[in-house]
């Protein structure tokens, strides 16, 4: 043991404030050595500096106040380790997160250009292979890789090669509008083959739409590609309430998620017979 300090003293050793102090004796990972019985004042111990200096600076750091106590409560090294390891990688995920929340925000600073490189395209029917489901906008990204898999290794199955295929997908309004709805990814259907299980052959009915081509990932601005497109058919066309269709461009055989764009392809009505 060490001396006998005052709080207000220790506040001082330790850059913890009285608040602080008090907080952290009334959840147990910083208890004063002694409480006078008639005033109530506070007394720690100059053995106690190091433990507020670590208190302190994993708190400063974001760690939880389970995890410090954790972390105090123990005298295994390897456990230490993997706590403080822990709380690293959650850090070097918020900073990620942080990067990409900054990188958004430049980005919408600089000025909407909408996109002039809108084609009107005429989809014919086609045979394909599918995963539909009823999802959360929260699991897309989830459902979207299980389900490109499940095609993918199902097209392979088929032809019995590695291939590349382009994958695409159909969204209904109401996933973009109430944050659930049905979403359907496919990929052309094999010839003479039978889909797995799991795995459905149907036939997409032939459509018009207006196409917009996003490059690079998701993540890289699409919403303002959708905005973009948006604009120019309820502008210059006529808008049909179908679902929203994707097509996945620049896959390769190994990697067919790891696509390097997207069309959009917006429904629309078109009183004119398609020319092509």
């Amino acid at each position: 043991m060490g001396a006998k300090v005052s709080i207000g003293d220790f506040a001082v050793m330790t850059s913890l404030s009285r608040k602080a102090l008090r907080h952290y004796h009334d959840i147990g990972i910083l208890e004063p050595t002694h409480i006078d019985p008639h005033t109530g004042y506070r007394f720690y111990d100059t053995s106690q500096v190091d433990h507020a200096h670590i208190i302190r600076r994993f708190r400063s750091l974001g760690m939880s106040i389970p995890d410090i106590k954790a972390l105090l409560s123990t005298d295994d090294a390897a456990a230490r380790a993997d706590i403080i390891t822990t709380h690293l990688e959650q850090m070097e995920v918020q900073l990620q997160q942080t990067r990409d929340t900054v990188g958004a925000l430049r980005k919408l600073l600089s000025p909407v250009r909408t996109s002039t490189d809108v084609t009107l395209r005429h989809e014919p029917a086609l045979a394909v292979w599918s995963v539909s489901d009823t999802i959360d906008v929260s699991t897309i990204d989830e459902w979207f890789g299980e389900s490109l898999t499940t095609l993918h290794h199902a097209a392979v199955m088929a032809s019995g090669v590695e291939t590349a295929i382009v994958p695409g997908g159909l969204y209904d309004r109401e996933l973009f509008l109430e944050q659930r709805g049905s979403a359907t990814m496919f990929v052309a259907a094999p010839p003479s083959a039978n889909p797995p299980e799991g795995v459905r052959a149907e036939v997409l009915p032939a459509a018009e739409y207006a196409v917009l081509t996003h490059p690079g990932a998701h993540d890289d601005g699409i919403d303002r590609s959708y905005g973009a497109l948006g604009t120019y058919v309820n502008e210059r066309l006529i808008s049909h309430q179908g679902p929203i269709r994707e097509h996945y461009l620049g896959g390769t055989a190994s990697t067919s998620a790891a696509f390097t764009a997207t069309e959009i392809c917006w429904p629309i009505l078109r009183t004119a017979a398609p020319s092509e």
